[in-house]
């Protein structure tokens, strides 16, 4: 779901293309509100492909993969992909054994850029496991033939923690970076970051915490950023 004013006309604008250019063709949100959902076999919600889609008051609980869940986003820059206010229980006192055995993320982030989550409380992830995590990144990478290279970098503020020992877990390829607005994710203040410590992340401006953040949190004197190459010759890199 890709919502433009125009939504059947080419969503690709290049230089080639000016029969529509793309400032013609604007974005209109997609607002979807106060789902409630809860004891699935696998998300409470989940969107697939989207564009400008947000997920507004959003109440899940019970779920055995995640509580929400974004697959891509496509054709919007940051701000417009989002979950905003949402209430995420990972467990309640009427849990299954299914669930109260699994290891679910509150919220698993897409395999793509520009995706926000702002205002989100997590509650209850204090599993058995010791795996459940609030955070989640790059969404289906679990599987090698689906992944993407990773360090898609997701911005989030607003958010509340409650019975949560672990914030985040990252997925294969365990290289997410979460850009905290406000410092209610990483408690360090607004303009901060949290991604996975690795060694050359572990840096004296990042504090290493593999339990809470799975990976570092840093201050707001760094910047962390995604880097790739491509067209490289000769392919002394590969693999």
């Amino acid at each position: 779901m890709i919502p433009r004013t125009s939504p059947c006309k080419d969503l690709i604008y290049d230089e080639t293309n000016t029969a529509d250019p793309y400032w013609q063709n604007p974005i209109i949100p997609a607002k979807f509100y106060r789902l409630t959902s809860y004891k699935n076999g696998r998300n409470g919600a989940i969107a697939e492909r989207v564009g400008a889609v947000e997920f507004i008051d959003f109440k899940t609980a019970d779920n055995i993969l995640a509580g929400i869940e974004f697959s891509l986003t496509d054709d919007v820059i940051d701000g417009y992909a989002m979950i905003k206010d949402a209430l995420v229980i990972g467990k309640t006192a009427n849990a299954e054994p299914e669930t109260l055995a699994a290891s679910p993320h509150g919220i698993i982030a897409p395999r793509s850029e520009n995706f926000t989550i702002d205002g989100a409380h997590f509650a209850n992830f204090d599993f058995t496991s010791g795996m459940a995590a609030a955070l989640g990144d790059c969404s289906h990478c679990f599987h090698a033939a689906s992944t993407d290279s990773g360090a898609r970098t997701y911005t989030t503020s607003n958010l509340e923690f409650t019975n949560v020992p672990r914030k985040i877990r990252y997925q294969y390829p365990e290289r997410g970076i979460f850009h905290d607005m406000d410092g209610t994710l990483t408690g360090l203040g607004a303009d901060t970051y949290a991604t996975k410590g690795y060694k050359h992340t572990q840096q004296s401006e990042c504090t290493l915490d593999t339990t809470l953040f799975d990976g570092v949190v840093c201050d707001n004197t760094v910047q962390i950023r995604r880097v790739t190459f491509t067209g490289y010759q000769p392919n002394n890199f590969r693999g």
